[in-house]
């Protein structure tokens, strides 16, 4: 009885997205990576998320890290669902979103360490036509993929209109930061990448990163790499993650919040020109 409930369910979920609703124009997408873990590319993520939320864009933020999604944990949310239930048919995209910090909406994650999860191509396709759905709710949708190289995070790479890799100065994750371009891309570029390098100690120190990163991707791949600047180290970013708040709610004025809100003022103004130019177009 619950397998036939759980297959009218689905048959009512397909028939909901069925052609004829305008979701308007899809939202834009800015997805954040990096080449391993332990460079806080979730924390950056929530926070950016936030930061452009709290600017006044209508931001979905989406834990899309199948191997430990902590998300929803980072805003201090509870979550209803997640994004597992979308990708199987489970529920539809707007039964799981949790409205967060700043009022941006959330789609929570898996909270499964060290566990693999598979999914096909037609059920990333099934997240992703979700996610354009939304366009009438929402301006830019912000992924966490985390990090790594396997054939998930390139499904999300291809949705995205900007990659944010995040590394660091240290050289194990300027090495890992150019595998990854070089593995994820493979000379199929249709977007913009740029390096936001984190946890460094001043601007000489972010710009070497960005000069060595750079010039080894122009050379050996064909692409540049644009820089999105740096955060400093802050003591402010373990203690507000610790309770749950992110650090641009928490510790206002600080040098890493500046620098974030102003790269996220940066990148919302950005995708808002480019959804323009694609209107008029």
């Amino acid at each position: 009885m619950s397998d036939q409930a759980t297959e009218l369910r689905k048959l009512v979920l397909c028939s909901s997205r069925g052609p004829g609703i305008d979701a308007g124009p899809a939202p834009r997408s800015i997805v954040l990576t990096g080449g391993k873990g332990g460079l806080g590319v979730t924390t950056l993520a929530v926070n950016l998320a936030v930061a452009m939320a709290n600017q006044g864009s209508r931001v979905v933020l989406v834990d899309a890290n199948l191997r430990r999604g902590d998300v929803a944990m980072l805003c201090g949310v509870t979550e209803r669902g997640d994004i597992a239930d979308v990708m199987n048919l489970r529920r539809d995209i707007h039964e799981v979103l949790v409205r967060g910090p700043a009022g941006l909406q959330l789609v929570p994650g898996l909270w499964a360490p060290g566990t693999r999860h598979d999914y096909s191509s037609r059920q990333h396709n099934r997240l992703l036509q979700q996610l354009r759905s939304i366009g009438r709710h929402a301006d830019l949708v912000v992924v966490d993929v985390g990090c790594g190289i396997d054939e998930s995070v390139r499904r999300f790479w291809e949705m995205a209109q900007r990659i944010v890799m995040v590394t660091s100065c240290e050289s194990y994750a300027v090495m890992d930061t150019y595998a990854t371009i070089k593995a994820l891309t493979q000379g199929n570029i249709s977007f913009p990448i740029g390096l936001l390098v984190n946890q460094c100690p001043d601007r000489r120190a972010a710009e070497d990163v960005h000069r060595r990163i750079d010039q080894s991707t122009r050379r050996f791949l064909g692409l540049s790499v644009e820089s999105l600047g740096w955060l400093p180290c802050d003591d402010a970013i373990p203690d507000a993650a610790r309770n749950g708040t992110p650090f641009v709610l928490a510790a206002t004025r600080q040098p890493a919040v500046l620098a974030l809100e102003q790269l996220a003022g940066r990148l919302a103004q950005e995708e808002s020109s480019r959804s323009r130019e694609n209107r008029a177009a």
